[in-house]
């Protein structure tokens, strides 16, 4: 499943990248979310990342977890 980064609640959060505007979906780590555009979010782009989303996004992807153990 592909994802896109979206802006919630002061947080990037991962979210499907296959849906449509006012759509109700549930972000990587279990909020719902109804997205009111559907473009990049550009602007939001540099606030913090959720750290569940991320956690969940590298696993489906098969990178290790961030930040390393040395």
């Amino acid at each position: 499943m592909k994802f896109r980064w979206a802006p919630h609640e002061g947080l990037r959060h991962a979210i499907p990248d296959e849906l449509t505007r006012g759509q109700l979906v549930e972000t990587l780590c279990g909020h719902p979310f109804v997205p009111h555009q559907v473009s990049l979010w550009r602007d939001k782009n540099i606030w913090p990342t959720c750290r569940d989303c991320d956690g969940v996004w590298r696993e489906s992807e098969g990178i290790l977890p961030w930040p390393r153990k040395s």
